[in-house]
Order: C-alpha cells, then sequence, then structure tokens
C-alpha cells in the first residue's frame, strides 16, 4: 500500500508539475488563491467572538485556483545577461572554470577538503523531506515527505560563516562577475543526505530541470568523495548525451538548473552527503548575504523585471561593462 501511495503522489506531482510547464508556455500561471490573498494582503484577521460566546470552528473551505498572467517567464539559460567571458582581457583564477560554464552550463571547482569533511561529521541531517513551508503555489511539495531516502537538517552557523567567507572571496567574486555579469549572494542552503537504495530515484533523484527564474543558478558541494555507488550528479547535454559527474570530497559542482536536464542518481551501496545551494545575483550596493529558506520552489521572478529580446550577449562585449554597475 504504501507503494502505491508513492506511486500516486509521484503522479500527481508530475501531472501537476506538467500543466503548470504547459501553462508557462502558454504565458500563465496557477496560484492558489488563498495563498495569493494572503501575499496581497487580501485577508483580514477574524474578528474576536463575543465574551461569553462560544466560538465555532469554520467551515473549511475547497482550496481555489487563480489563473494569473507569467510576464516574467525565464529564459532557456540563465546566463542570458552575461557578456562571453574573455580570459585574455580580464583575468582570474577561475577562468577555465568560467568558459567551462559558458559552454556546457557546468563546472567542478575544488576548495577545502578538510573542512568538508568536517562538515560530513558535525551537520545534523535529523530532518526529512516533508514541506514544512506554507505553499507559494499549486505545484508544491505535499506535506507527507515523498521518500524515506532522502535526509536534510538545518545547516549550523559555523556552517553559515564557512560560506560567506568562502563565497565573498575574490576567486568566487570573479567567477560570478564571469558567469552572471555581476556578484552573488546565496539565496539558499540545504544539507541534503542521501541514503544508498534499490528502488528508482525520486524527486530531485529524477531526471528534471529546475525552471529557475533569470539570473539564478545552482551548487552542490560534496562533503563525501562520490563514485559511481555514491549516486553521482548527472545531466544531458544538448545532444541529449548523459554525463556522470564524479568527485572528491570539498569539490564544489555548479550549474544552470534551467539549461541542463540533470539529477542527483540515487546511490546504490553508498551514502552521499552534499550542501545543496542556490545562487542569485546581487544588487548594487547589496552585502553578500547566505540565506537558508528551506525549499527550492520558485514560484515568480523575485527580481519584477521583464527580460529585453535581445541579449546584451548578442551586442559586442564592452570591457568591464558587467563590473561597471558594482
Amino acid at each position: 500500500m504504501m507503494a502505491v501511495g508513492s506511486m500516486i503522489r509521484t503522479a500527481t506531482q508530475r501531472l501537476k508539475g506538467g500543466v503548470n510547464q504547459a501553462l508557462g508556455a502558454l504565458g500563465y500561471q496557477l496560484v492558489r488563491t488563498e495563498t495569493l490573498g494572503g501575499l496581497s494582503g487580501f485577508f483580514e484577521p477574524a474578528p474576536p467572538s463575543a465574551a461569553g460566546v462560544e466560538s465555532r470552528p469554520a467551515a473549511v473551505q475547497p482550496r481555489r485556483l487563480t489563473l494569473l498572467p507569467a510576464a516574467n517567464a525565464a529564459p532557456a539559460m540563465c546566463t542570458a545577461h552575461a557578456p562571453k567571458f574573455d580570459p585574455q582581457k580580464t583575468p582570474s583564477q577561475l577562468a577555465d572554470k568560467i568558459v567551462e560554464f559558458q559552454q556546457n552550463g557546468v563546472t567542478v571547482i575544488s576548495t577545502n577538503p578538510e573542512k568538508a569533511a568536517t562538515f560530513r561529521e558535525t551537520e545534523s541531517f535529523d530532518r526529512d523531506v516533508s514541506n514544512r513551508h506554507s505553499a507559494w503555489d499549486w505545484a508544491g511539495n505535499s506535506v507527507a515527505p515523498y521518500t524515506k531516502d532522502l535526509q536534510t537538517g538545518i545547516p549550523s552557523a559555523a556552517l553559515l560563516d564557512y560560506l560567506h567567507g568562502l563565497f565573498s572571496g575574490g576567486d568566487f567574486d570573479s567567477f560570478f562577475r564571469g558567469v552572471l555579469g555581476c556578484p552573488a549572494q546565496v539565496a539558499n542552503v540545504r544539507l541534503v543526505r542521501s541514503l544508498p537504495h534499490e528502488t528508482a530515484g525520486v524527486g530531485p533523484q529524477e531526471w528534471h530541470s529546475d525552471g529557475c527564474p533569470a539570473g539564478v543558478i545552482r551548487g552542490v558541494l560534496y562533503l563525501c568523495d562520490v563514485d559511481t555507488q555514491t549516486g553521482p550528479f548527472q545531466y544531458r547535454d544538448a545532444g541529449g548525451k548523459e554525463h556522470t559527474v564524479l568527485g572528491k570530497t570539498g569539490d564544489l559542482l555548479v550549474f544552470d538548473a534551467t539549461r541542463l536536464m540533470h539529477r542527483g542518481s540515487p546511490p546504490s551501496h553508498k551514502t552521499r552527503s552534499a550542501i545543496d545551494l542556490v545562487f542569485m545575483p546581487r544588487m548594487p550596493g547589496e552585502d553578500m548575504k547566505i540565506m537558508v529558506v528551506g525549499m527550492n520552489h520558485w514560484p515568480a521572478d523575485p527580481f519584477f523585471v521583464k527580460l529585453p529580446k535581445e541579449r546584451a550577449a548578442d551586442q559586442e562585449a564592452v570591457a568591464g561593462r558587467a563590473t561597471s554597475l558594482y
């Protein structure tokens, strides 16, 4: 029965996601009416009951959906606004990684393996993947955990301090300027532990693309060595060919989750521990921030901007253009 219930939940999520994707292609999105009202301040608090009068619980109202225009659809590539990086004009320690990312949509950067190994032992992967947040839209995960093979947790203050120092450094500053055309901040940090199992993967272990807003890219920091038995990251290139990304403890995988179909493959024999990261552009004058928001689900464009029809990358790149705004 549990297997049947899991199959039904998975099929429901796929159906809802497919409907949302089809509506998005037509320029629309479905949003829960009560969520929309709550975000817009439409709902007023219930009046207090009169003294001595027992209040009755309100009747449960059926959930309704509202169809809204979605003018800010994400482009096919998250790096739409970044000028083509020229390592001769803009030297960087990570120049080869910037070029690799712009060519393939994915790259791997080595970081401190000792620190990563320490966090593997000290971080608490003590939560399941149930939806503990108010749903932004109707395609969010269900309240019940969709699998027992994934564990998560709240990142410690020590981990957040380390990530702040790592991504505030000059090497990563130049890397993000190269791939995004501007500095970046960390929009989410999530601990993810994948337990070995023989069944087919669900959720992030299935092939998918994220549909992130423009300018949002993803990262995975390996906290352990990842070989073919540890559930390595996999992606499909423009021609549909599958690639497997192995790695060592401390390796940081950065990828364009909208451009590439991808998955964290199900580990067959070994547990995989990692940190899931979301990178987004940092506005002028903003300091580097490390945010922890839990779910990685985008209801709309967080920047509220309409993308131009012509990309800046299609025009002749001007030296220093990306950095002149900051």
